[in-house]
């Protein structure tokens, strides 16, 4: 979760970054809180936080067990999908998402996508994993996973 520290922290970086007049001594400078955690290990972390077993996130996340390890491991891209389906599994909250999608290289959710805004609102509300894929299913919307097949 995104605190108010994290805030100001990278509002601040944000200022430096800006002010710089060069690129390679504002990385030198500030390599410290320039590291951010590899999916692996962020997500390793996210299951020990919210006691979730791998095999049990990957089933009720509806992932393939042996695609879900490859993931574990570095060897394979987390979906943008597959990402908010472990959002939504873990009862990841809309920053933690945000972050989580972030650390896994994919895009934002963004509230003037409708979809995006439906998945919004479903983690705002804390609504699960089953009932956000049927309120997608109800307004028309594309499930989470159908986009990969």
């Amino acid at each position: 979760m995104v605190s108010g520290d994290d805030r100001m922290q990278t509002a601040e970086v944000m200022i430096k970054l800006l002010e710089s007049e060069n690129l390679q001594s504002f990385i030198s400078e500030n390599d410290d809180v320039l590291q951010s955690p590899s999916l692996p290990q962020y997500l390793a972390g996210l299951c020990k936080l919210h006691n979730m077993p791998q095999n049990k996130l990957f089933r009720e996340a509806d992932i393939e067990k042996s695609h879900g390890y490859q993931i574990f491991k570095g060897r394979r891209r987390l979906s943008r999908d597959n990402a908010l389906k472990i959002a939504l599994v873990l009862e990841l909250g809309v920053e933690e998402t945000q972050r989580f999608l972030t650390v896994s290289m994919n895009s934002l959710l963004y509230p003037f996508i409708p979809r995006d805004a439906a998945i919004l609102y479903c983690l705002n509300k804390g609504t699960s994993y089953m009932e956000t894929q049927e309120n997608l299913y109800d307004f028309g919307m594309t499930v989470l996973g159908d986009d990969i097949k």
